[in-house]
């Protein structure tokens, strides 16, 4: 069903992404004549309405003008505000700012520079040739040296740091990156920044030395400081790499097992609150990670509509998490994570029912449920895959059946092993031989799987096009069969009342 949050979603991903294929000038026409004629369009479906006789009228407006204003929220979370270092970029020699979010480790490229380890720096001076010296705004891509990655996760989050080094060649104006050469703290980060840098750190220390450990804290934690990049790499090679990626599934796990030990002592309410209390204070330690923000925003959502017995429809709160998310944050809607999150998650909702009806009777039910799950997500996430990698992995649609209940027993583990290692008992040493075999077991599962070859995919039209065909023959089908079995059951019914 159609609904007026829907139609602002559509609006909104219009305006946030078709901004960026539309020059300045043109974009601004079109807003303002939409501006100038809205009124008008809005007149004469009125007008159809009344001489068809139709009393759909004021649905139609208001789905019309919640598209509208989507549209207008997506054109404004789109316009962001380029960084302004304050002089010519082949100029400056260092820069100072505040580190606005955990330094990660990347492998692959990026204007051909060979990837480390990066953050974002919040600019606030640069320095130019002959000590200039100027103020500056904005953030930028920072690359840094390896020495200096102990201590900037040391120091953590929120501290203030001055960089020595160049702008890289080819940086646009909304997409700084400085390739540094050496790096200082001049400044800690604010006090409860610490206390969280710290626990990271001392949760990290705690589990490294355990085989399953760079698993552990990667699936929990978002931290893949230790995690085999062997064994990252087979994830990816067996279509699975979405299970490395925090998300609504960790989130969902996280969540389930604390509702595990505070429903029945609290009730549902209570619950739901104190688990919400719970997911942000998760989401601050882990850090900002656009798929997971989206699936906390959504837990959030969820809990206001049990504590005000609101109707929770899965695709309504999808969509107003995603007009929420581009608003609240603006820059991550162009992220690999973000765009990826919200496609398998709107395919799992949309087609994963109709694709459950053909393997009804021909699979137990939770191995169609789960089957068609992952053929929803692979089917809407493909055009993206294609766009960002221009490869597919279709085995991981197969792979994902024995990957995720897995990956789901060993995090749950992973969360008792860290609730018991802080208890004098020796209770960590069968728990930790439990995951090590787990970890075996995922490793070989992900290995085997990464063996069949993967589909090369450049062309993101012919793939989106595929998408959106699939996608439309899977609910004709669908309504088709459902009409059917609503004209047998009423056949039946008044054969019963004759």
């Amino acid at each position: 069903m159609i609904t007026p949050v829907l139609c602002a979603a559509a609006g909104a991903a219009a305006g946030y992404y078709g901004r960026a294929f539309l020059p300045p000038g043109v974009l601004t026409r079109c807003v303002m004549g939409f501006l100038v004629f809205y009124p008008g369009i809005t007149g004469a479906a009125r007008a159809l309405f009344v001489v068809s006789s139709l009393k759909k009228n004021s649905a139609f407006i208001l789905l019309l003008s919640s598209a509208a204003i989507g549209l207008f929220a997506g054109l404004a979370a789109g316009k962001t505000d380029p960084p302004s270092p304050g002089l010519p970029l082949e100029k400056i020699r260092a820069v100072s700012g505040t580190l606005m979010d955990d330094p990660r480790s990347y492998s692959t490229k990026y204007k051909e520079q060979a990837i480390g380890t990066i953050g974002t720096l919040a600019l606030q001076r640069a320095k130019g040739l002959g000590k200039v010296e100027v103020s500056a705004r904005g953030d930028v891509f920072v690359f840094f040296p390896e020495g200096a990655v102990p201590r900037l996760k040391e120091f953590g989050r929120g501290c203030e740091v001055y960089i020595e080094g160049v702008f890289l060649e080819g940086s646009r104006d909304e997409e700084l990156a400085f390739s540094a050469k050496s790096t200082h703290i001049i400044k800690p980060a604010p006090r409860i920044e610490q206390f969280r840098t710290g626990l990271r750190v001392s949760l990290t220390e705690r589990f490294s030395k355990f085989t399953w450990g760079g698993l552990g804290i990667a699936l929990l934690f978002g931290m893949k400081d230790n995690l085999d990049s062997t064994l990252s790499k087979r994830y990816q090679e067996a279509g699975c790499s979405h299970v490395l990626a925090l998300s609504g599934m960790h989130l969902a796990i996280v969540s389930a097992t604390l509702a595990l030990f505070l429903k029945k002592p609290l009730g549902l309410r209570a619950a739901a609150v104190v688990g919400a209390v719970f997911i942000i204070a998760y989401i601050y330690l882990v850090g900002n990670l656009p798929s997971l923000n989206r699936a906390a925003l959504m837990y959030l959502l969820g809990t206001v509509a049990v504590l005000f017995n609101l109707p929770k429809d899965s695709l309504s709160i999808l969509a107003m998490t995603f007009v929420l998310q581009i608003a609240l944050q603006r820059r991550e809607g162009m992220s690999v994570s973000f765009i990826l999150s919200y496609l398998a998650l709107f395919g799992i909702l949309v087609l994963s029912k109709p694709i459950y009806g053909f393997f009804r009777g021909w699979t137990p039910d939770p191995l169609g449920q789960s089957l068609a799950a992952s053929l929803a997500a692979f089917l809407w996430t493909a055009a993206a895959s294609a766009a960002f990698f221009s490869v597919l992995y279709p085995i991981g649609v197969i792979a994902g059946l024995v990957v995720v209940p897995l990956t789901t027993l060993f995090m749950v583990g992973a969360m008792l092993a860290m609730a018991v290692a802080f208890f004098p008992f020796p209770l960590l040493p069968p728990i930790s031989m439990l995951l090590s075999f787990l970890y075996t077991v995922i490793s070989r599962i992900v290995t085997w799987a990464s063996l069949p070859p993967s589909l090369p995919a450049s062309n993101t039209t012919l793939v989106l096009t595929a998408t959106l065909t699939l996608t439309g023959l899977i609910l004709f089908v669908d309504r088709l069969s459902r009409r059917r079995l609503g004209k047998r059951i009423r056949t039946q019914e008044g054969t019963v009342s004759y």
